[in-house]
């Protein structure tokens, strides 16, 4: 089966750079599809550039500035390819050598799942000007639906009292709606293998924070259904690294962790997949199994690079979304 591994890219070319890396991602050029949605065209020609130089296949599609139109437009791109599996990575994020491994094993298997997505996911946070491998979406349900949210909240954004009683609320109902819906204690789970039987459904448009996850749910419902072969991974070690370094469109939105507004655009998506009859409580995906060859040596992932810019002395944490 032929896998590529499409990188969806806005405005950060260092980042982009590190994919075909051997310090980084190291996937081979000729394995590579760089789709480049932005509004920047400085950054446009730049990333064309790059991909002219590095005898790259790139793309440059329509972009109105939101994760779910430039997801959408790699969709396409690859269901209009000869290829059957793509790995879809942000940009800004990497994949890790373990990680180009395994999803290339993927397609190599006789019968390949249709999706995959991941838990237990690692991220690169600077915290107090010190680098943290975090584990950004595994939470603690419990405090964070009955901790005393409310007080620290406000005391620390400033905002009025209604306005933080109404953010609270927001948190609150999130939270316990994630529980019910998501895998275990993992509050958002990224997908990054499609087939293009999964790759059919699309991004919500009008979701500009979570489109990932209530796309991840439309797929759990087919799964549910016996349409498509879903499963969950455990990213230890790590697959995929989120890298939060650089203000990403949920800080951005978010206004760095003072607004919830989109909270309430996701909720509503949300109850109107219920109403449909798209959502199952407490149903939990298969997890992958990988009969790895007795030579294979599972490592967790290291920053192997010289660069300043991306040190290598991180330090673990646990780090709740």
């Amino acid at each position: 089966m032929k896998l590529k591994f499409y990188i969806l890219t806005s405005e950060n070319l260092h980042a982009l750079k590190r994919h075909n890396d051997p310090d980084f991602s190291n996937i081979l050029k000729e394995d590579t599809v760089v789709v480049i949605n932005s509004l920047d065209e400085d950054y446009i020609k730049e990333a064309e550039d790059y991909c002219k130089l590095e005898k790259i296949e790139y793309y440059i599609t329509e972009s109105n500035g939101t994760p779910s139109k430039g997801k959408n437009s790699v969709f396409d791109i690859f269901i209009a390819s000869d290829n059957d599996y793509c790995v879809l990575i942000d940009g800004d994020d990497f994949l890790t050598a373990h990680g180009i491994w395994m999803y290339k094993h993927l397609a190599t298997l006789k019968t390949s799942p249709d999706a995959v997505c991941l838990v237990n996911q690692s991220s690169l946070r600077n915290i107090d000007d010190e680098l943290f491998i975090c584990n950004p979406f595994s939470v603690d349900y419990d405090d964070l639906i009955n901790g005393d949210y409310y007080t620290n909240f406000r005391e620390e954004t400033g905002l009025s009292h209604e306005k933080s009683m109404y953010f609270e609320s927001l948190h609150k109902k999130y939270y316990t709606e994630q529980r019910k819906y998501s895998e275990g204690s993992e509050v958002h789970c990224r997908v990054t293998w499609f087939s293009k039987k999964a790759a059919k459904f699309k991004f919500n448009e009008e979701v500009i924070i979570g489109e990932d996850t209530l796309q991840m749910l439309s797929l759990k419902h087919e799964a549910v259904q016996g349409r498509l072969d879903f499963y969950s991974t455990d990213e230890q070690p790590a697959t995929y690294i989120y890298d939060e370094r650089e203000a990403g469109i949920v800080k951005i939105e978010s206004d760095f962790g003072k607004d919830y507004e989109w909270m309430d655009t996701y909720l509503n998506a949300l109850e109107d997949m219920k109403n449909a009859g798209q959502l199952h409580e407490y149903v939990l995906l298969p997890e992958l199994k990988i009969d790895y060859p007795s030579t294979y040596k599972l490592s967790k992932f290291e920053l192997k690079t010289t660069d300043t810019t991306f040190p290598t002395n991180a330090r673990e944490t646990k780090q709740a979304a």
